[in-house]
């Protein structure tokens, strides 16, 4: 279970040089098909932090298409991971688990943003069988797809985010519901991952949050595998998924629809139907992953909302099913 403490950094082994603390953050703005996301990576054994952050608009499908993208390396790392401000401008702040606020200021003024983010329920803790039953059931062997992202101390969050983004001169009112995650451990970036993240909100009624593992075939379709982790929320009651199927049809990677069933550990069956609004991939300061991401508009029992569909494909996990053999 996800305690108070877990907002800042964790104990550790001194020595350990590559544990390492993440926080992800989405957002959105549909009716401008604009999605962004605020990333950190830190390595506080190391002294050094990592930090992207990316707004799209409408369809991308290069990297140099996307709107903006400020991707930091070797920053100094913060001494609290709860309360901080970035050399690249970007600050976060955990009033409380479910109580978040992220400021950004560009340094040559193209993006800056003020947002809080109010959780509709308490972290879910993928790695406790007693939230995610699927945890008791994973063996010892860690399917490389997984990576350690998902390995390790994790925890996700839905909730309403609301605040002001500029992007170019253009400023935005944010009102969406999205969410953002936590994950802390020991972590080497390695290139072998494939994994899918899925997030649906249709407000405080419902919101569901899916993990998959990915398979690439050599001509490039992609299949959506077993589920690693995903719940629902309702109104601040948050029951895990215990099985889904996930169909989508992708252009260069990057979904363009998806329909997901999922049935929850009340045995009840949920049903979606999502259509891109807006796609991009996704600027990374991690350059054995290549990530695509798209900003889906979904139907779900007569309830209209949006959220994230995002592949995230280690290089070497994709050369050695993509790769041409030329001879």
């Amino acid at each position: 279970m996800i305690q108070a403490s877990d907002t800042d950094f964790h104990p550790r082994d001194p020595n350990d040089r590559i544990w390492t603390e993440t926080t992800y953050v989405a957002f959105n703005v549909p009716e401008a098909a604009l999605h962004g996301t605020l990333y950190v990576l830190a390595r506080p054994n190391l002294g050094v932090a990592m930090s992207s952050v990316v707004i799209a608009r409408g369809v991308r499908r290069r990297p140099h298409e996307v709107d903006f993208c400020d991707p930091q390396i070797h920053l100094p790392c913060p001494t609290s991971y709860a309360d901080f401000s970035l050399a690249n401008g970007l600050s976060v702040q955990a009033k409380s688990l479910t109580d978040w606020r992220f400021q950004y200021e560009h340094k040559l003024g193209a993006c800056s943003f003020d947002l809080q983010l109010r959780g509709l329920h308490h972290p879910y803790d993928p790695t406790d069988p007693k939230e995610n039953p699927g945890a008791a059931k994973k063996s010892a062997h860690t399917d490389p797809r997984l990576g350690d992202a998902w390995s390790n101390g994790h925890f996700d969050l839905k909730g309403q985010i609301t605040g002001t983004l500029t992007v170019r001169g253009e400023q935005y009112a944010v009102n969406c519901y999205e969410g953002m995650d936590r994950s802390w451990g020991p972590r080497n970036e390695t290139p072998d991952r494939a994994t899918c993240y899925i997030s649906v909100n249709c407000g405080e009624a419902m919101s569901m949050w899916l993990t998959t593992m990915l398979d690439v075939s050599p001509d490039g379709h992609v299949r959506y595998d077993k589920v690693n982790s995903g719940f629902i929320v309702e109104h601040g009651a948050v029951t895990p998924v215990v099985e889904a199927t996930v169909e989508a049809v992708t252009v260069d990677m990057l979904a363009i629809s998806d329909h997901i069933v999922a049935t929850d550990a009340r045995g009840r069956r949920h049903e979606f139907f999502g259509s891109a609004i807006g796609t991009r991939p996704m600027g990374s300061i991690n350059p054995s992953i290549a990530a695509f991401v798209s900003l889906m508009r979904y139907q779900y029992a007569g309830q209209v909302g949006h959220g994230g569909h995002g592949k995230l494909f280690g290089l070497n996990y994709l050369a050695q099913r993509l790769a041409r053999n030329e001879s």
